[in-house]
C-alpha cells in the first residue's frame, strides 16, 4: 500500500490546543500513523492537501444494533417497550440481500459522519454461518473498523416486562414475544464464530453480548464472563434502559439490582460495558466505578423512546469511564457522533442548573478515547499519533460551522452537522473522499435497497397491527412503571426524578 501524508491541515489532538490546533502533517505508511510532525518529506507517498481543514481522529460508536437499518423512519413517539415490539422482530428470518443491505447501509452512514469504528450487538436468527458472514462481509465491504458481538439471551421477552403477562390476553403472548432458546448452543455458536473467522487483520474486534442481565440466566451471564475471562473480550450489554427495567430488576432479580445479578455471576469490571445506564442507584454507580465497568451513553435513543436521562454528573464525580453511542437507526434515526457529543454537553442541565464542568473536550474525549477503551483498543485508535492505526477523518474549515473559526472543538461538537466531512480515512485506506465512499456505489447502493423495501415495510405493517392489539396492555405497563416508587435516590447531580 502507497504511503499517504495528509499535508498541512490542523490537527486536533485531545493533549494539544483544542482551540486553535496547530498545522502539522501526517505520515500514513500501511494501516497505522508513521508521523505527526511539521513539514515531513515522503517522496513516494500520495499527498492529501488538507490546508485549510481540521485533521480529526475517528470517532468509535460504542452502542448500535445494526438488525433495523431498514426501519428508519417507520417509527415515532412510542416508548421502549412498545417499540420494540416491531423493532426487536427485524432481526429474525431476513433475506440475505436484506442483511447485506442494513449492514451496508449503517456503516456508510457512519463512516460519513466520522465514524470510523462501530460496536455492533447484532441481533439476528437463527443463528447461522451465512448470516454472520454477510454481516461481516458488509462491513468490510464499507472499509469500516467493528467491534462485532453477537446478541445471546435465554429469557423471552415476555418474561422480562413487569406485569405483562398477567395483563395480556393469551392469544397475544406471542406479539410481545416468546422465544427463548437454551443458552449452551448460543455460546457454542460465538465461540465457533471466533475461533473460524478471526481478526481479518484487525479490522474485526470480537466481542460478548448478554442482551441484558433481565433476559439471560445465571449461568448463561456466567458462561459470557467465563469467555470473556479467557479470550480478554469486552463484553457489552444493556443495563437500566427503562424505568420498567429498573422495576423487573428490583422485584424479580437475585440482590433486587441488575448490576449486583452482575456481579454474582463475574460479569462486571474493566472489560464490561454498560449500555444506557439510565437508572441506576447511587450505591450501583458506586459499583459501577469500584469494579471499573465503564458506561456508554445514548442520549438520542433514551429521549427518543422515553427513558429519562442518564445520571451523567453522577457517573462523572465517581470517576465512570464513559463513552458514547448512537443506538438503532429506528428509534435515535442518525449514526451521528456529532449529535451525540452536543447532547451529552447539553443534558447535564437537566440534572444542574450550575456549572457542570461538561465540556466540549470532554465530549470529543468519551467519542474517541472514552470508546476505544470499552473495547481494550486505547493504545490503537482514538487518537493521531505515531504507532496508532490511521483512522482519521477531514473536515473543511470554510465550511459556515467553522466561519468565523474561534473554537475547533466547541465548533465541531455544538456547530458541526457533518456537512463539513470530505475525506475518510481508516486503517490506512481513503473510504471516503470528497463525500463519497471510494468502495460503495452508493447510487446503486440506494436503488438496490429501493428494490428491497416493499417486503420490509410490508412485515412491518404486519408487526404494527398486532402491535396495536398489545398496545393498551403496554399503555398500562408504562402508567404502572411511572406510578410505582422506587428506592429513595440522592444522586450527586441530580438524576431522573425520584
Amino acid at each position: 500500500m502507497k504511503p499517504i501524508l495528509v499535508r498541512g491541515g490542523r490537527v486536533l489532538d485531545l493533549d494539544g490546543d483544542l482551540d486553535d490546533p496547530p498545522v502539522r502533517d501526517v505520515l500514513i505508511d500501511g494501516n497505522s500513523i508513521a508521523a505527526v510532525q511539521q513539514a515531513i518529506s515522503a517522496e513516494n507517498a500520495e499527498t492529501i492537501d488538507a490546508s485549510g481543514m481540521l485533521v480529526v481522529p475517528g470517532f468509535l460508536n460504542a452502542h448500535y444494533h445494526s438488525h433495523d437499518v431498514l426501519a428508519r423512519g417507520m417509527f415515532e413517539d412510542l416508548a421502549l417497550e412498545h417499540w420494540g415490539t416491531m423493532a426487536g422482530p427485524l432481526g429474525a428470518r431476513r433475506s440475505i440481500a436484506e442483511v447485506r443491505a442494513r449492514t451496508l447501509a449503517g456503516a456508510l452512514e457512519c463512516l460519513h459522519n466520522g465514524i470510523t469504528t462501530v460496536q455492533d450487538m447484532s441481533a439476528f436468527s437463527p443463528l447461522a454461518d451465512e448470516v454472520l458472514d454477510a454481516i461481516l462481509a458488509a462491513y468490510a465491504e464499507a472499509g469500516i473498523r467493528v467491534i462485532y458481538s453477537v446478541t445471546v439471551r435465554d429469557r423471552s421477552q415476555l418474561d422480562t416486562i413487569p406485569w405483562i403477562k398477567q395483563l395480556l390476553p393469551k392469544e397475544l403472548h406471542e406479539v410481545i414475544g416468546t422465544q427463548a432458546d437454551p443458552a449452551s448452543p448460543q455460546m457454542e455458536f460465538v465461540a465457533r464464530q471466533i475461533e473460524r473467522i478471526g481478526t481479518r487483520g484487525g479490522m474485526l474486534r470480537w466481542a460478548l453480548s448478554p442482551s441484558a442481565p433481565q433476559r439471560c440466566s445465571p449461568a448463561l451471564l456466567e458462561s459470557v464472563g467465563d469467555l470473556s475471562r479467557s479470550r480478554k473480550l469486552p463484553v457489552y450489554t444493556h443495563v437500566y434502559e427503562s424505568r420498567a427495567q429498573r422495576i423487573f430488576s428490583q422485584e424479580n432479580l437475585k440482590g433486587g439490582s441488575a448490576l449486583r445479578y452482575m456481579e454474582a455471576s463475574g460479569l462486571l469490571g474493566p472489560l464490561v460495558t454498560i449500555a444506557h445506564g439510565v437508572w441506576p442507584l447511587p450505591d450501583e454507580i458506586d459499583l459501577i466505578a469500584r469494579s471499573g465497568t465503564n458506561v456508554v451513553l445514548n442520549m438520542l435513543s433514551n429521549l427518543r423512546l422515553k427513558n429519562g436521562v442518564a445520571p451523567i454528573l453522577d457517573y462523572r464525580a465517581r470517576g465512570v469511564n464513559l463513552a458514547l453511542g448512537c443506538d438503532n437507526c429506528s428509534c435515535s434515526d442518525v449514526q451521528s457522533m456529532l449529535q451525540v457529543m452536543k447532547l451529552f454537553c447539553l443534558m447535564s442541565a437537566v440534572s444542574s442548573p450550575e456549572r457542570t464542568g461538561v465540556t466540549a473536550a470532554e465530549a470529543f474525549r468519551a467519542a474517541t478515547v472514552g470508546g476505544a477503551r470499552t473495547a481494550g483498543l486505547e493504545d490503537v485508535v482514538g487518537a493521531i499519533r505515531a504507532g496508532r492505526k490511521a483512522d482519521l477523518f477531514l473536515i473543511d474549515l470554510s465550511d459556515p460551522a467553522y466561519v468565523p473559526f474561534n473554537s475547533a472543538v466547541r465548533q465541531l461538537v455544538y456547530s458541526d452537522s457533518g456537512r463539513s466531512i470530505r475525506t475518510v480515512i481508516v486503517d490506512g485506506r481513503v473510504v471516503v473522499r470528497n463525500g463519497r465512499s471510494t468502495l460503495v456505489d452508493e447510487a446503486a447502493f440506494a436503488e438496490e435497497v429501493a428494490r428491497l423495501m416493499p417486503a420490509v415495510r410490508a412485515d412491518v405493517s404486519r408487526m404494527r397491527n398486532g402491535y396495536e392489539k398489545a398496545r393498551p396492555y403496554l399503555d398500562r405497563v408504562q402508567q404502572r412503571a411511572w406510578a410505582t416508587p422506587l428506592p429513595v435516590q440522592r444522586m450527586v447531580g441530580g438524576g431522573n426524578p425520584k
